[in-house]
Parts: structure tokens; C-alpha cells; sequence
């Protein structure tokens, strides 16, 4: 398994469903590295939590 991930918020997503999502990826053991965004869509760059 790759030890990093991308996640970006999808057309039309609301933040608070977003924030679920990354919060639920936090739970499972990746760490947020940065995050930025793109013309309205955000993104997030994971670590694996060793």
C-alpha cells in the first residue's frame, strides 16, 4: 500500500461532508500533510501513520 493519498472534495460537495470524509480517513490512520485548493475543489495530501 502506497504510505500516501490524495483526497479531493467532489463537484457540488458540501463542506461538511467533506470534512466527514477527512476526518474519517484521520480515524484509520493517515495523518494530514497539507492541503490546498484548486478552483473551488479542495485537497488533501494523506500520510500513513506508521
Amino acid at each position: 500500500m502506497a504510505p500516501y493519498k490524495f483526497l479531493s472534495s467532489k463537484t457540488f460537495e458540501k463542506l461538511e461532508k467533506f470534512e466527514k470524509r477527512v476526518n474519517e480517513m484521520s480515524s484509520q490512520g493517515w495523518k494530514v500533510v497539507n492541503f490546498t485548493s484548486d478552483n473551488g475543489t479542495m485537497v488533501v495530501l494523506f500520510e500513513r501513520i506508521r
